[in-house]
């Protein structure tokens, strides 16, 4: 995707899986929360990303390349942030 993502394309996505591709075997996350965080530098504000696995493997930090039926192919840096009873979180900031 070319376009500057915004806490937007994500509000209508809470929910769905998406599939980071760029791991063997793919590993499927959930987006559970699209937190606003306020104005900031980017266009669009600040706003952070929360994603669950149900996997208990942690993948480490670091750049993903993610595939959603709506927004195709992105590349995101994301951060294990805990652990749940479901499984392990994820987060992303848009700052």
């Amino acid at each position: 995707m070319t376009v500057e993502l915004t806490a937007e394309h994500f509000e209508a996505l809470d929910g769905q899986t998406f599939i980071i591709t760029s791991v063997s075997p793919a590993q499927p996350l959930r987006l559970i929360e699209v937190l606003r965080k306020g104005k900031g530098e980017r266009m669009g504000g600040s706003f952070s990303l929360l994603w669950q696995s149900d996997s208990e493997t942690v993948l480490p930090q670091g750049s993903y390349v993610m595939a959603n039926d709506t927004l195709g192919e992105i590349e995101l840096f994301i951060v294990p942030v805990g652990q749940a009873s479901e499984g392990i979180h994820y987060e992303a900031v848009f700052t």
